[in-house]
């Protein structure tokens, strides 16, 4: 399953484009994002990609840690952003995916940011 959170990773955030293709191929429309205080379900996960999209030039995963349970993967990583202005910034995420039929059906998420502006603190939910 590490390598299916790889490819997603790879496929729908660190690149640099938004396609809404890329996001059906790997998440359920029942999909539903908790991330720190806030819930997304699908269509607002949708949302949330193309904002970053419009906000980030670049962004680099690094996974540290994961573990595996059936049909679930924690991992610990590490998200690098270029933002279009040009400023950096850097989020530890700690995140639980459930994956059901080959899709995210689920993620619970906490993001912590450890470097850059206090503006970018809820990247990772903003829509």
């Amino acid at each position: 399953m590490i390598h299916f959170i790889q490819q997603v990773f790879k496929e729908v955030l660190e690149n640099p484009l938004f396609n809404e293709l890329l996001i059906e191929k790997y998440f359920s429309k029942q999909y539903i994002q908790r991330v720190d205080h806030t819930q997304l379900n699908y269509e607002e996960f949708v949302l949330h990609i193309k904002k970053l999209k419009e906000k980030v030039a670049e962004q680099e995963i690094e996974i540290f840690s994961h573990a595996e349970n059936g049909n679930i993967i924690f991992t610990n990583h590490i998200a690098k952003s270029t933002l279009k202005d040009g400023s950096k910034v850097s989020h530890k995420v700690l995140a639980e995916f459930t994956i059901q039929n080959h899709k995210i059906i689920r993620c619970d998420e906490l993001t912590l940011l450890i470097e850059g502006d206090e503006t970018a603190k809820n990247l990772g939910s903003e829509r």
